[in-house]
Order: structure tokens, then sequence, then C-alpha cells
């Protein structure tokens, strides 16, 4: 059985998500009667769009990590737990046994919910990050020594992914323009609670009439506005304040000239690239409709894709690229913090998906929620940084000799939610985990009940206000 989820855990390392969701987009399409040549052009739209998310985010990475990485060390501020980066974590989830017996259980599990209509998001077509869930199940494996009680979290996380992301999915779908898609990782989706929360407050306080979007700020400024100059202006000041200390330089100033020009490129590219992905869904959505119409059925559902898609839109990079200084300013302040945000601070594009889509593309919203909800998230990343290093040394991870840090990945650890579920079950208290359990269903059945309500209150909430016939100011 070991050596059965190890095939199957080098099968998605091996593949990767560029290969694998057309491969399911392309089986989908088949079952809903798209023809083999339409389904195989989709399947290759969504391969090219994906490997193109790909190509254009890790050139960015490359250019602009180093800056983010010299803005952190130029603070000269001594913060004991470093931010490895997602790309670690999933490489320990992955190691683990407890990992890989829960790969398995998530593709039967997130199947079967979809087919017998429990949820209308299929998961199965992002499996590669269930490694979000594998590690809290490793870390309290590793406590408990309860292989059992690690694969109830797991499970348990997962169906608190799946209900969040449906009731998030049409307003992902819409934001995005990724027709019948939704975003499903588990380290982004559990926010949605208080992305909701946050978005009804900062509303009632007036900041529905604050439309500080990409869109509004073109209109307003032109080619001031445009995203892409937007891109070089915050390229360069990221840029400015990491070399700060030595703009007499000129080797200075190539860099920070590298770093405006690749972030307009990233906002001017990025839109480009989404339009060949979202056009590999066409035929799908097409299909099921007219399937939908012979069967008298109208079964709404969505199809998870990887969170890379919603990467590049304007409001969401602006609001992730404008959170890269402002969470390392607040990581240097905040008491009780102990992690050095790193890696995963040019990750916050993707971390601030869900704030983004709530609200509107409101980038005023969207700062304020991230900035809160991401402190938070320090920490209790603080507090879990020694039990997430032991897992990644049993898992292989090497630290330097001697040496007195801790590691923990900001992106994937530092969300309150999952942490919450992963302290229920490691109290091992039947009447806390019973409680969990029972606010699920709760949670589940009022969904259910008053779904159209919920989402349509969603898709509508803070654009009304916008539009009422009060000018709305731009800040």
């Amino acid at each position: 059985m070991g050596s059965f989820f190890q095939s199957l855990s080098n099968v998605f390392s091996t593949l990767g998500a560029p290969v694998f969701v057309p491969l399911i987009l392309f089986i989908i399409a088949l079952f809903l009667g798209v023809k083999p040549k339409s389904a195989f052009n989709s399947a290759l739209l969504c391969a090219v769009g994906l490997t193109g998310f790909n190509l254009v985010i890790n050139s960015y990475g490359g250019i602009i990590a180093p800056v983010v990485t010299r803005m952190v060390e130029s603070s000269g501020v001594n913060l004991p737990v470093l931010d490895t980066g997602w790309q670690s974590t999933s490489v320990i989830a992955y190691s683990t046994t407890v990992g890989l017996v829960f790969i398995g259980i998530a593709i039967v599990l997130q199947i079967v919910l979809f087919l017998v209509k429990w949820t209308n998001v299929f998961m199965a077509s992002d499996l590669w990050n269930n490694y979000s869930f594998m590690v809290w199940g490793s870390m309290l494996y590793l406590l408990t020594k309860s292989m059992w009680l690690a694969l109830a979290v797991m499970v348990m996380q997962l169906l608190y992914i799946l209900l969040f992301s449906e009731v998030a999915a049409k307003r992902w779908s819409t934001h995005y323009q990724y027709p019948s898609c939704c975003m499903t990782a588990p380290h982004h989706l559990e926010g949605v609670p208080f992305a909701i929360l946050m978005n009804w407050l900062l509303g009632k306080i007036g900041f529905n009439k604050i439309k500080l979007d990409a869109e509004t700020i073109q209109k307003r400024f032109g080619l001031l506005g445009e995203p892409m100059f937007i891109g070089l202006v915050i390229g360069a000041l990221i840029g400015i304040i990491a070399y700060f200390n030595a703009l007499g330089a000129l080797e200075s100033w190539g860099k920070i000239t590298a770093s405006a020009v690749s972030t307009a490129a990233v906002m001017a590219v990025f839109p480009k690239v989404g339009g060949i992905f979202a056009s590999a869904f066409s035929s799908l959505t097409d299909a099921y409709k007219a399937k939908a119409i012979e069967s008298g059925k109208n079964r709404e559902w969505y199809l998870s894709v990887n969170d890379a898609a919603g990467y590049g839109e304007p409001n969401t990079l602006v609001t992730g690229i404008l959170l890269i200084p402002i969470m390392l300013l607040l990581a240097f302040i905040l008491p009780g913090n102990k992690v050095l945000p790193m890696l995963d601070l040019v990750a916050l594009p993707y971390m601030v998906e869900i704030f983004v889509c709530i609200s509107h593309g409101n980038i005023a919203k969207s700062l304020i929620t991230g900035a809160i909800w991401f402190s938070l998230g320090l920490i209790i990343a603080s507090q879990l940084a020694p039990t997430f290093t032991d897992v990644a040394v049993q898992a292989g991870f090497v630290l330097p000799e001697n040496a007195t840090m801790y590691v923990i990945s900001f992106g994937i650890m530092c969300h309150p939610l999952m942490a919450g579920l992963f302290y229920a079950f490691y109290s091992q208290n039947p009447i806390i985990i019973g409680a969990v359990v029972i606010l699920y269903f709760v949670l589940y059945f009022l969904f259910k009940k008053h779904k159209e309500a919920i989402v349509n209150w969603l898709e509508t909430y803070g654009v009304e206000d916008a539009g009422n016939g009060s000018e709305p100011q731009v800040v």
C-alpha cells in the first residue's frame, strides 16, 4: 500500500498541474459529449495556459525574489523563524507517510462527494494542492503518533474547504472570468469567512464608496493608471527600499530597474495568458449546457483550477505586491511574532485572491483584510514553527549545522482557521472535536438552505453602494 501511494505521489510531482489538470479536463469533456478533437484542443489550451502562468511567474520570481531577500536582509531585524517558502512545504508534505496515505483518501473522497452532489465543486482536478492538508496531518501525527487522528483532521479540513469553495465559487469565477471554474487551494480558501465578514464590516464604515481598483484608476489617470505603469511604479519602490543603502552604486539601479520593468511586464502579459487559459473551458461549458437542457436537469458545478489562474489579475497583483513591504514591516513590529517572511512574500498575489474577489476588486478593502489576517497568521506560525521544523527534518530537510533557527512556510502555515482545526484535534478532547464536526454540519446545511441568497449577496454587496448615484472617491 505504501509503495502505491509513493508511486501516486511521484506521478503528481512528475506530471504537475500543467499535465494533470488538462488530462482531467479532457476526460470530463469526453464524458459531457464533446468531440475528441475539441476536447483535445481544450486540454491543450489549458496546458498552454498553465505552462504560460508558470513561465511568467517563475521568470518574475527569479527577478523579484532576490530584491525581496535584499529588502529583508537590509532591515537588520533578527527573527529566528525563517520562511523557506511553499515549495519546500509541498516537498515535505509529499515525503511523509501520513501525507501519502491521505492523498489516496482525498482522491476518493473528493470524487465521491461531487458525484453524490454533496458539493458542486470538482476538487479532484487540483489534487496537487492537497499538500496543504498533508502538512497539518503530518504535524499532528508527529505530536500524537495517532494515524487516525491525523487522517481525521485532514478530512475535516477538506470538508470545510469544500464548503467554503462552494460559497465563493461563483464570486471567484465571475471576478477572474473563468466560466464554471473555481479555486480550492486550502491555504487560500480558509479565509473565506473572514473575507466575507471584513467585506461587510468595511462596507458599513464607508469603504464601499472608495472605488480603489485598477479599472477606476486607469480611467481617472489614463496612462498613469494603466496596470503596466502601476506595476512599474510598485516594482521600482520595492527595489528602492531594498537597495536604499546602496543607491550610489550603478549595480543597485540595475536591480531596481529590473524589478520595475519585470513587474510592469507581469501586469501586461498575465491577462493575455489568462485569456488563453479561459478559452480552454468554453467547449466544456457549452457542452454541459446542451447536456443539461437535453436531460431536463441544470446542475451548476465548478471545476477546480490552480490558484495561478488568478495571480495576474490587475487588482490581485497590485494588492499582493503592495502587501510585500506592509507584511514585512508588520513582522518587525508585531508583538509575539518570530517569523521572518521571506520566500513566500512573492506569493502574496496568490494569497489575496479570495480577499480581492469577495470585495469585487476593491484594493483598499483587500489590503486591510489581508494585513489583519496574515498578521494573525504570523503569530500562529510562530507557535507552530518548532513542530513544523521537526517534521521538515524527518522528511529530509537539512538545517545548517549548529543552527538555532526554525523553519516554516509563511504562505501555507499562517492561516488561523486551519490552525484552529489542527489544535481542536490536537487537544484530543471529544467535546472540542465534536463541536468542530457539528459546526461544519450546521454551516453546511445553513448554506445549502440559503445558498441562492448568500451567493447573490456576494455578487452584489459593495457594487451597489459604489454605484448608487454618488461619485465614488479614488484614493
